[in-house]
């Protein structure tokens, strides 16, 4: 005789993700029950790229389906971590690397409820699809990604595609980025992304990026009211000049808003706003010295976009005007 397998109980969760006992697997996945689970997205350092693979047949959700994150369930007592390194190793064959905790996200469908412990992982070492669970894989660009998001012929995990949607909504790390990209996708605006250490000058920034120091545009936030923010588009070397943007708009008063205002109404924090994927829909005002090739914000810290100013422009349906000063 041989011993049955032993049953696999996973940690279930309340709608306000408390503990709430257990159940077997195949429970779980019956009854939707909800429960506690691990998602990892896997980054590549030298240009952000994430580790995608594809899903086999046998999989009891999602089968043959593309994934950008490993993962899976957790037990009742489970660490997350814990979980998590395990689901890695299983999965992608890569251990010892650092996890960095990114939320904690609930996702519900027809087919499956889970809280979800969210991690990212920097690495460029091998890959291997040890157990059987993925049967193939690459890396690909955070452009690539958004391309095949938005091919309805493929088949891509929900629950992470809703991750990914969270983590560019709120601009966790590095993912405001694909936010922008999204918003560039959808206007057909061609752009080259440029990721750079941290720089201390216009002049290191604008080398950083490839690009002449005029041509690094920045995306200021203009309050001209509590309801009404506006971005304009300045170039390197250039400040607002006053007089002329409040005569544009026909009004007396404007201020710069503070740093949480700004992240408001444009979901980017500051240092990273750009004017593709702003949480509002805010009007634009390019100065009329944005031209040619130039670099705007990427909506994360260390990350251009770079693109031509024309195309950008018509882009955005931006007001064209003379509206800054040398610094």
């Amino acid at each position: 005789m041989t011993s049955a397998e032993p049953i696999e109980l996973v940690g279930l969760v309340d709608d306000q993700g408390r503990p709430a006992g257990s159940a077997p697997r195949d429970v779980v996945r019956r009854d939707n029950l909800r429960h506690r689970s691990t998602a990892v997205l896997v980054r590549r350092p030298s240009d952000g790229a994430v580790y995608v693979h594809l899903r086999s047949p046998g999989k009891d959700w999602a089968p043959s389906h593309h994934d950008a994150a490993a993962g899976g369930v957790l037990g009742p007592e489970e660490d997350p971590a814990e979980g998590a390194r395990r689901e890695l190793a299983e999965e992608l064959g890569i251990e010892d690397v650092e996890l960095t905790p990114l939320l904690v996200a609930a996702y519900d469908d027809e087919q499956v409820r889970t809280v979800a412990h969210v991690f990212e992982v920097w690495y460029d070492g091998p890959v291997r699809h040890a157990d059987g669970e993925v049967v193939s894989g690459e890396w690909r660009s955070l452009p690539d990604l958004v391309d095949h998001l938005a091919d309805p012929g493929w088949a891509f995990v929900p629950d992470t595609r809703a991750l990914l949607d969270r983590l560019a909504d709120d601009a966790t790390g590095d993912w405001g980025l694909l936010r922008a990209l999204r918003h560039a996708r959808r206007l057909g605006l061609d752009v080259e992304v440029r990721r750079h250490g941290p720089v201390s000058s216009l002049a290191e920034a604008a080398a950083a990026r490839g690009v002449d120091p005029a041509s690094l545009v920045k995306t200021l936030v203009v309050r001209l009211s509590d309801d009404d923010h506006r971005l304009v588009l300045v170039p390197g070397g250039r400040k607002i000049s006053w007089p002329p943007l409040r005569a544009l708009w026909g009004v007396n008063r404007t201020s710069m808003p503070d740093a949480a205002a700004a992240l408001a109404v444009t979901g980017y924090p500051r240092g990273t706003i750009t004017p593709l994927g702003t949480r509002t829909d805010l009007p634009v005002v390019a100065d009329s010295h944005v031209t040619g090739t130039v670099s705007i914000g990427g909506g994360a810290h260390g990350v251009g976009l770079t693109v031509d100013a024309g195309a950008l422009v018509a882009a955005l349906g931006a007001t064209v005007a003379d509206v800054t000063e040398p610094e």
